[in-house]
């Protein structure tokens, strides 16, 4: 295997350990059986803008459904697995293709700030039809009612993971955090 293969698998599975902790540890309650706020999504823009769009989506994706299993949220898991999972590779589709047009510093906060700002709708979006739609088949807490609720913990998660995101993203590239990686 090259050095920069063994390099890049061993950080996204970094990243997938930074996510769980970071999901799992920062555990709040929400309204709904199950759910929880936590600050995952902020590490999950991290690997996005990284590690680009696919080690976005590896570390959402597997980091949080491993955190929802560990904290008892079986039924959440596989939603989770996706919708993370999406939200990763949106935010770093976005975060990528951005980047690559133009290397002129406003452009790259442009580009960051769109890829989190999608990539946390993402999330919110897909709980949202998750909860309305596919969490109802297996438990009757949820449904529309269930979904509304969320909304907002999910918007507030969503918005200060971006945030943090946005803030940490900038903090790293200046610390040459990028060059790392390559």
């Amino acid at each position: 295997m090259k050095h920069k293969s063994l390099k890049r698998l061993v950080l996204n599975g970094l990243f997938v350990a930074i996510v769980f902790l970071a999901t799992y540890f920062t555990r709040v309650p929400t309204p709904l059986p199950g759910g929880y706020f936590n600050l995952g999504d902020t590490v999950i823009f991290l690997a996005a803008a990284f590690m680009g769009p696919v080690g976005g989506m590896f570390a959402g994706a597997v980091g949080s459904a491993i955190a929802d299993l560990a904290a008892g949220a079986l039924l959440f898991a596989p939603i989770t697995f996706v919708v993370k999972g999406l939200e990763g590779l949106v935010a770093g589709l976005i975060a990528a293709k951005l980047r690559k047009k133009d290397t002129v510093s406003s452009a790259l906060h442009l580009s960051l700030i769109l890829a989190v700002a999608v990539g946390a709708i993402t999330m919110v979006a897909g709980y949202f039809f998750a909860e309305t739609f596919l969490l109802g088949l297996f438990d009757e807490a949820f449904g529309l009612t269930a979904a509304i609720t969320e909304i907002l913990p999910n918007s507030v998660q969503g918005s200060l993971s971006a945030l943090l995101g946005y803030i940490l993203v900038l903090l790293l590239s200046k610390a040459n955090f990028d060059k790392l990686i390559d």
